[in-house]
């Protein structure tokens, strides 16, 4: 079976034109000794695009962003920003700037200080400063807390004055590493959608660094799901969760139930698979993404998009093992006759549960919603 390709795009906020690219990596690698941390990356990140790193710790992720920023160079390769090669290049001397999750704010200078810290130091005139600083407290929402200290704000406002004081010099790349990681849940989902409105309104390339695929879905035109150094699948939020390219997208990518068999016949894109429990299945292979029979292959359904019920390509009897109330949801745990366990969401309505432990069933989905998976 010959894995989907998995070659960047144009994002889809490109609305189609074609846009020069602010970061190019081209066979960008970086050794630690003997350990290899980013592996033959090449990739293009497009001016005005939200695009983000996702994977999980050790992934290559944040030392890819470092050596965009300049604090790591690259052991091979060629890394250009604006068009310029950044070889050599100094982190103060990179048209970017970064913004951390520690978010590294001076405790002894205030709110126009801070924000005001790196104009200082490029020598730029007292009243351009004033402007400036006055232009990106407005932007963030922070009009009148320019005298505060940042022990005297909340961790969503001392995330704000961050983002400004990176803003204030007009990069042309801004670079995010984990800056939510350190806020309560509904502070951290109100800030994803200011980041993103932020980032519409300015037009500034956002390279966006996370571990959380939700955070990652939510605000990003495009996104490389990193492992091991190397990136696993760049592609639209859209086509990551719907298509993904291989199990460890499926499984990184939200929730996902997937089963391995025998590949019993190939018709088109229809594609029936035996598992070892005698599940037969019908699946659906996507446009370059070969099956042949008799070999061994992979699918992967999502929870959602299966029901209570007997209609559908497959359908099994089985037997209610779990049940978790999630809210606007309710997640089953059903164990099929071969053995094999799925995980089902049902949307709650007014009506309570009518499915508990115990209860046999019939669970059903279709073949188009049962994709076949690359390695």
């Amino acid at each position: 079976m010959r894995e989907r390709q998995t070659q960047e795009r144009p994002p889809e906020a490109a609305r189609g034109a074609a846009r020069p690219a602010a970061v190019e990596l081209a066979g960008v690698t970086k050794r630690f000794e003997d350990f290899v941390a980013v592996d033959d990356l090449t990739l293009s990140i497009y001016e005005g695009e939200f695009f983000s790193l996702l994977g999980p710790s050790g992934c290559g992720k944040t030392t890819t962003l470092r050596m965009i920023a300049g604090f790591e160079d690259p052991t091979e390769g060629e890394l250009r920003v604006a068009g310029r090669p950044m070889r050599g290049v100094p982190p103060y001397r990179r048209p970017v700037n970064t913004v951390f999750q520690s978010y590294a704010l001076f405790p002894h200078l205030d709110v126009f200080e801070n924000i005001a810290f790196g104009l200082r130091r490029a020598k730029v005139p007292k009243d351009e400063i004033r402007r400036r600083v006055s232009e990106a407290c407005a932007l963030v929402q922070l009009t009148g807390f320019e005298r505060r200290k940042p022990a005297r704000l909340s961790g969503g406002q001392q995330q704000r004055v961050a983002l400004a004081r990176a803003l204030v010099n007009r990069p042309k790349v801004l670079l995010l590493d984990e800056p939510l990681g350190a806020l309560d849940l509904k502070l951290r989902k109100e800030m994803q959608i200011e980041l993103k409105n932020l980032q519409h309104e300015l037009g500034i390339t956002f390279v966006y660094v996370t571990h959380d695929q939700e955070e990652a879905l939510t605000m990003s035109d495009r996104i490389a799901v990193m492992k091991d150094g190397k990136v696993q699948q760049l592609d639209t939020p859209a086509n990551l969760y719907e298509l993904p390219a291989n199990r460890f997208v499926a499984g990184f990518i939200g929730q996902t139930n997937t089963f391995s068999g025998e590949v019993e016949s190939v018709r088109g894109e229809r594609v029936t698979l035996r598992t070892a429990g005698g599940l037969e299945l019908e699946a659906f292979a996507p446009a370059g993404r070969e099956v042949v029979k008799g070999s061994e292959a992979h699918v992967a359904v999502r929870p959602e998009k299966v029901r209570f019920g007997e209609a559908g390509d497959n359908a099994f009897a089985g037997e209610v093992r779990d049940v978790v109330y999630l809210g606007s949801s309710t997640q089953y745990v059903v164990e099929l006759k071969g053995g094999e366990r799925l995980v089902v969401y049902r949307q709650n309505a007014r009506e309570a549960a009518d499915s508990g432990a115990g209860d046999e069933v019939w669970v059903a989905w279709d073949a188009a919603n049962c994709l076949v998976l690359g390695e």
